[in-house]
């Protein structure tokens, strides 16, 4: 792992041959974690089984993947079926030999107890790491979600500190997120994510120095080309020392 620093990319399904090259380049160069996912336009969706099993068959120097676990598009309320579906999925996802998964449930501004209870059952079963995603930015009392996460056993909290849809970045959320890891304590682990770039990234690893927090900094369209290949430039420029 490059000095310490946690650096998560998201990828998206794209073709094998690309995925294949994306996460080996990114793991040489020290990224430790990716989270897989198809459909990124939607915010997101299921990766398929072909792209799990290709993107793990990829990873070096120990770096895990994460799998998303989102059937549809649109809000974070988990309908009985959606939840049956879920479920399969972080099955399907354990099979091949992924190190997590990423979900989230919320309905009317609250945490989907129930439905977060059963999934993160469900992974732990398997040996699964788990993280709660952005439906984290649609909560209207976070703080008492965090609480909530952290007794239920979850690993990571995906979160920019601003509200879901806003527009706004992990570092327009500096100040909640500066909350988030006082409150925490290291209980669960904070994953900053949302409008990361290489100009402002280095805002939030100086958050996550001054806490000796247990966090990471996800990244998207900073280290990707226009053609969906990762720029080694951008991943060495966030991972460097200075």
């Amino acid at each position: 792992m490059s000095n310490g620093k946690i650096l998560e990319v998201c990828l998206n399904e794209t073709d094998t041959k690309q995925l294949t090259n994306n996460v080996l380049m990114a793991g040489n160069l020290g990224v430790s974690r990716f989270e897989l996912c198809s459909n990124l336009h939607l915010g997101g969706l299921t990766p398929s089984v072909n792209a799990i099993n290709c993107a793990v068959k990829s990873l070096t120097n120990g770096a895990e993947l994460l799998v998303m676990i989102r059937p549809e598009a649109g809000d974070f309320i988990v309908s009985a079926e959606s939840h049956k579906l879920m479920e399969k999925q972080i099955i399907m996802a354990a099979n091949a030999g992924v190190h997590g998964v990423v979900f989230g449930a919320v309905k009317h501004g609250k945490l989907d107890l129930e439905v977060t209870r059963s999934l993160v059952a469900t992974a732990k079963q398997h040996g699964l790491m788990v993280t709660f995603h952005r439906a984290f930015d649609s909560l209207t009392n976070p703080l008492s979600a965090l609480d909530k996460l952290i007794s239920l056993g979850v690993d990571r909290v995906l979160t920019a500190g601003t509200p879901w849809q806003s527009g706004q970045s992990a570092v327009d959320g500096y100040k909640l997120l500066n909350t988030y890891l006082a409150h925490c304590a290291n209980q669960i682990e904070i994953v900053m994510g949302g409008g990361v770039t290489l100009e402002n990234a280095e805002a939030l690893w100086q958050l996550i120095e001054n806490h000796s927090a247990h966090a990471s900094v996800h990244v998207h369209s900073c280290v990707h080309n226009e053609n969906g290949a990762i720029n080694a430039e951008a991943i060495k420029k966030l991972l460097s020392k200075d």
